[in-house]
């Protein structure tokens, strides 16, 4: 199915759909890229936006984490306009320290010295020197901007109702603003794809895992790397902010989540004494039922392709490269089988 000459529809201006649009419209491929709200308004505007590439062999998402570092370098020589932060990441929390091989561990002495700011500095902590950060609202503007560039149109507020189709082909999508044509509509709209799948009868069950992103003003810029414990999750953002990832919380709420995060930064880091909440906001990560990422298009039909996992950030540079060639040559081997969303449709 090579679509250089035709249209393609996405579904989603997040991060995944941002890098997406734009491997296809430096393809040279028409490109529309639909969003019920705006660019980055869903789970990629509270995200932290870790590029955290190293997890177990067992893992089912590391063919993409690990292929991430090297396709977001990639990016960012592409993009300037792209900021990324390349100083790696610092892990005690129990199952890092539990995870990695003892080799692969910094000593107390160690950690001082990469982190001098921090008070009672772990005895062990894994560092993972390739791993880097991004802001994942800025990275979807810029790569939004540069697909735009090339060709690509973006309309916000646009929320997709439903899809055009003659018998098994899809043909565009429904929206309050009227009917899209499309040769082929790729959904890459987080949590949204399983109501618009369920409407037309395609089992792709995705659900919502909340999580809280913190940004705190502080006067000093205090954290090195990234520093991810059971006490906190926390770098600093490009203009100095601190922020702080936290899971969202059985009983709900973010009030004192907020509190005893900032409390624990105080604890852990000097010079945080100034350091006051700016915002804080929950976004709802999407994640696959059997928790492996999806990629490919629906079986059943022609015309439609879904992409979606967790964590999007860390992948976004990588699914884009793969499936935009895979959108334009019809298929692409660098992706494995159990990826592909006809697993649901056999259970």
């Amino acid at each position: 199915m090579g679509l250089p000459d035709k249209h393609i529809i996405i579904v989603g201006a997040g991060i995944i759909g941002a890098s997406i649009a734009y491997h296809l419209a430096q393809r040279g491929v028409k490109v529309t890229v639909l969003d019920q709200n705006h660019p980055a308004s869903g789970a990629t505007g509270s995200s932290f936006g870790w590029i955290h590439s190293t997890v177990s062999e067992n893992s089912p998402d590391v063919l993409l984490r690990r292929a991430s570092v090297a396709d977001w370098h990639r990016l960012e020589k592409e993009v300037p306009e792209l900021w990324l932060h390349w100083a790696g990441a610092l892990s005690y929390d129990a199952d890092s320290l539990e995870r990695q091989a003892t080799e692969k561990m910094l000593g107390q002495s160690d950690i001082a010295r990469l982190e001098p700011a921090l008070n009672n500095p772990p005895s062990r902590a894994y560092f993972a020197m390739q791993d880097g950060a991004v802001d994942p609202i800025d990275a979807t503007r810029a790569l939004l901007d540069k697909a735009c560039g090339l060709g690509a149109v973006v309309k916000t507020q646009t929320p997709v109702l439903g899809f055009t189709r003659a018998g098994t082909a899809i043909t565009g999508v429904e929206t309050p603003q009227g009917t899209f044509n499309a040769d082929c509509v790729v959904l890459a709209c987080g949590t949204g794809i399983s109501p618009l799948l369920n409407a037309i009868e395609v089992p792709l069950p995705v659900s919502a895992s909340p999580a809280i992103l913190l940004r705190y003003g502080t006067q000093d810029r205090v954290i090195n790397t990234l520093l991810s414990g059971d006490d906190m999750e926390v770098r600093h953002a490009r203009n100095g902010d601190i922020l702080a990832a936290e899971d969202y919380p059985a009983t709900g709420g973010t009030d004192k989540i907020a509190c005893d995060a900032l409390a624990a930064i105080n604890d852990r880091l000097r010079g945080t004494g100034s350091a006051h909440l700016l915002s804080q906001s929950v976004g709802q990560r999407p994640v696959p039922q059997d928790g492996c990422p999806v990629m490919g298009f629906i079986e059943s039909l022609t015309g439609l392709y879904v992409t979606v996992m967790h964590p999007a950030v860390t992948c976004a540079a990588t699914v884009g490269r793969m499936v935009s060639e895979e959108l334009i040559t019809g298929k692409n081997s660098e992706i494995p089988a159990r990826y592909r969303p006809a697993r649901f449709s056999n259970e």
